[in-house]
């Protein structure tokens, strides 16, 4: 089951996280060669040119660090500009870099396949969030022990789709099956994702969508419609009912380029049409790009920028809870009212304390399970992904393909002061 490509691309995720501050510390080492920059370099592409191992390209971003001078300075090996000048360290001064990380250059391709089951390259929007890593991955984590994969869950350090396309080319070079993945950018990862199916890999989105001809099945976690209608339904119940809410509110969002945000506000603002909404003035959307401080500090420029503010929806679980620790900071709990989609585990407190009355989600832990079964099902041959099928998908039971190639999860679940000490997740 692809025992050394898990190990590798698992060590060098856990590298990935490490502070950069690793690579200052590095004593210079003598740059076997100066390379430039040109356009469509990336450093596990420059890696897998000398070193025949894409993983090592963190072997690269520390000599050019320590080597100083005219050499580039390198921040996120992720991002690097035409023209920067690279030091290309020797094979064995590479491997000493990786070493100082704990890891160690691949001295042999990652092998075939043994006999029965699939590696799974499972990609979040982000890492250190709660959702994806406590519930979405051990979620595909069992589906992949159920059927005998291996799973690698990873996410880049920043929503950015240039972090994700870089783990996926790593993920193709190593000979994945299946990359599943939740888009920080629905256009931008499609090259390389129809690479990957070009090449016999199985694409599945989960979470958020990229475009279709891009996967072959996106695993919905709830109809896109009632999440939206759902979210602007919470607010005006909050403040009053249909009819006789009123008042100022905003969105906080996760990233501009998400689908599933952006889809879920396309049908809020749709929503937000109706007669029994009237009182309610939209007064626009902010975005917190999932990352909390980020988060916290668009919900304290909209307390500036509206002082009136009556409401905050806030579609996802790193907005919300930033939102909620927000209003409670600036004595606003209660004056301003809060939905959302978020974990019951993370907003407990909130919803005990009043700030958060009433929010919405689904089970992320089913998320992740039915993604990784489709995937397995996909590379079986068992379903082809097409319009009208249904399958069996373990504990989930059955489920269907609609016509735009979605499995819906199921209707998202309701959380308030009555219920939320019964969900653990």
């Amino acid at each position: 089951m692809k025992k050394l490509l898990y190990l590798l691309v698992t060590l060098s995720l856990l590298l990935a996280l490490m502070p950069v501050a690793v690579a200052s510390a590095q004593e210079a080492v003598e740059c076997d060669e100066d390379y430039l920059v040109q356009a469509d370099d990336w450093l596990s592409k420059l890696a897998d040119k000398y070193y025949g191992d894409v993983l090592a390209y963190w072997a690269i971003s520390d000599a050019t660090n320590a080597a100083g001078g005219d050499y580039a300075t390198i921040d996120n090996p992720d991002l690097i500009e035409v023209g920067w000048q690279l030091c290309i360290p020797s094979a064995a001064d590479a491997q000493a870099l990786l070493a100082e990380r704990g890891g160690a250059m691949m001295e042999e391709p990652a092998g075939e396949m043994m006999e029965g089951g699939y590696t799974l390259y499972m990609i979040s929007k982000v890492a250190g969030i709660p959702y994806f890593e406590l519930n979405s991955k051990p979620g595909g984590e069992e589906a992949a022990a159920e059927l005998g994969d291996e799973l690698i869950f990873t996410a880049p350090a920043q929503p950015l789709a240039a972090e994700q396309i870089q783990m996926m080319e790593a993920a193709i070079a190593q000979g994945v099956d299946a990359i599943l993945v939740s888009a920080d950018d629905d256009t931008a990862l499609c090259p390389t994702l129809q690479k990957a199916m070009d090449q016999g890999i199985v694409v599945v989105a989960w979470d958020s969508d990229v475009l279709p001809e891009c996967r072959q099945l996106f695993q919905q976690q709830a109809d896109p419609e009632d999440v939206g209608r759902g979210q602007v339904r919470i607010i005006c119940e909050l403040l009053g009912g249909p009819g006789v809410c009123e008042g100022q509110v905003a969105i906080l969002s996760a990233a501009a380029t998400m689908t599933n945000q952006n889809t879920w506000i396309e049908w809020m603002l749709d929503e937000w049409q109706k007669p029994e909404y009237a009182g309610m003035e939209y007064v626009g959307t902010v975005y917190g790009d999932d990352v909390d401080q980020k988060s916290y500090q668009e919900a304290l420029g909209l307390f500036k920028s509206y002082p009136d503010l009556k409401g905050i929806i806030s579609p996802t679980s790193v907005g919300v809870a930033a939102a909620a620790r927000a209003l409670e900071d600036q004595g606003l709990s209660g004056q301003v009212l809060l939905t959302g989609l978020g974990l019951p585990s993370q907003l407990r407190q909130y919803v005990k304390s009043g700030t958060l009355p009433k929010f919405a989600l689904w089970v992320p832990l089913d998320q992740g399970y039915l993604a990784a079964y489709m995937a397995h099902l996909l590379l079986e041959g068992e379903i082809e992904g097409v319009p009208g099928e249904s399958f069996d998908a373990g504990r989930i039971g059955t489920v269907t393909v609609d016509e735009n190639r979605w499995v819906v999860l199921g209707p998202p679940q309701e959380f308030d002061i009555n219920n939320i000490d019964d969900f653990d997740f």
